[in-house]
């Protein structure tokens, strides 16, 4: 693993590029599959945060609880539309070195 390179460099507006995708071997579908990856990682984690949250005296009644996983998903997808956490930049850093690796170094 020490092999791989880093493929993630700041930019000054605070996102993190994705530097793997110009040399990738991975498809758009595999790309996108990454990013779904990592909107189910946080749109999970988000869900656990509200849970904390009294959402009766933020909305007004206690049915928000029935929202709270639409929310959660909406707020997920906004956070990986925006650069997440990177997490699915390392998804795909994983998975082109697999596939790199599978097709005996060949891309």
């Amino acid at each position: 693993m020490a092999d791989l390179p880093i493929l993630y460099s700041p930019q000054p507006n605070g996102q993190i590029t994705n530097q793997i995708s110009a040399q990738s071997p991975l498809s758009d579908q595999e790309i996108a599959k990454a990013k779904e990856f990592e909107t189910l990682f946080l749109s999970q984690f988000v869900d656990e945060m509200l849970k904390t949250v009294d959402l009766d005296a933020a909305t007004g009644g206690r049915d928000m609880h029935m929202w709270r996983s639409f929310m959660s998903q909406a707020m997920a997808e906004s956070l990986v539309e925006q650069g997440g956490l990177g997490l699915s930049a390392s998804v795909e850093q994983m998975m082109s070195a697999y596939k790199t690796a599978g097709s005996g170094g060949k891309v």
